[in-house]
């Protein structure tokens, strides 16, 4: 995963001297890239451990590694001429950044994405004994269009959503189902105790974020990290859900697409052909 997706993920759990780093680096990508450690801590106004406590919090060895890997994935999207979402964008302006940071966040997921194990999950909710959906707030909300698919293509699929009824809905999971927990931040507690539960009753698990350094990791056995507007959340703390949203559809054409081969059906599936 390029270090700029990383950084950008992370963002929200750094301490304040480590967020001075990442915010030079996420303003002067280009620039960092050609800098050694001293000159990033002199810039960002911190110290050289700060910078290299940063790069080992991202999985890096150390400040060389970091370096080499921001470099590597500093031309994966561009958006040249246009400057960061700010307080005082007029409302022109912001639908307009609002709109390529869709566009941005959609192909930095796929740069990244493991299409091969994404593959193998759609064969999974064909081949599962029931799809089971954890999420909370809108992540409830796209798992349900999702899940509403599912349902007409024939496949047992259903959306958990209440906070008090999602643990223990989670103890029923066993070995043939499929559970997908969707968190946007990658630490909704309950959504990721759903995960943790289920693991442990034998379910498979999917985790889908736009934190690469969830926690809920530990517990899946597929995890997808999609990208979210980093200027967004940087100047108004709302983390945007559309590459999550954009896998989820991915998944689901693909889904039907192997459905309508298989069994010859036209979509929607109608009552009347799901009792034949």
């Amino acid at each position: 995963m390029p270090a700029r997706m990383k950084l950008s993920s992370v963002y929200s759990t750094l301490p304040p001297a480590e967020r001075k780093v990442a915010d030079f680096i996420l303003a002067n990508p280009d620039e960092a890239t050609h800098m050694v450690i001293n000159e990033i801590a002199h810039h960002a106004g911190v110290s050289v451990p700060s910078v290299t406590r940063l790069a080992r919090k991202l999985g890096y060895s150390g400040f060389m590694d970091f370096r080499v890997s921001l470099a590597s994935g500093s031309s994966a999207v561009s958006r040249e001429g246009v400057r960061p979402i700010s307080h005082d964008d007029s409302d022109e302006d912001l639908l307009t950044k609002v709109m390529l940071g869709h566009i941005t966040a959609i192909e930095s997921t796929l740069k990244v994405l493991d299409i091969k194990k994404l593959a193998e999950v759609a064969e999974l909710i064909l081949s599962s004994n029931r799809v089971v959906w954890f999420g909370v707030g809108r992540c409830a909300q796209l798992a349900v269009n999702v899940s509403d698919s599912l349902c007409r293509m024939g496949i047992d699929s259903i959306v958990i959503d209440n906070r008090e009824i999602m643990p223990f809905y989670a103890t029923r999971m066993g070995k043939g189902d499929l559970v997908f927990c969707l968190t946007r931040t990658g630490k909704t507690a309950k959504t990721l105790e759903c995960l943790h539960i289920a693991k442990e009753k034998g379910a498979t698990c999917v985790l889908i974020s736009n934190l690469v350094t969830s926690p809920g990791e530990a517990d899946a056995d597929y995890f997808f990290c999609t990208s979210r507007q980093d200027d967004l959340y940087r100047q108004f703390g709302y983390e945007t859900g559309t590459a999550m949203c954009a896998l989820l559809e991915s998944l689901t054409i693909v889904i039907g697409t192997k459905k309508k081969k298989e069994e010859n059906l036209k979509f929607p599936v109608t009552v009347e052909q799901l009792l034949k």
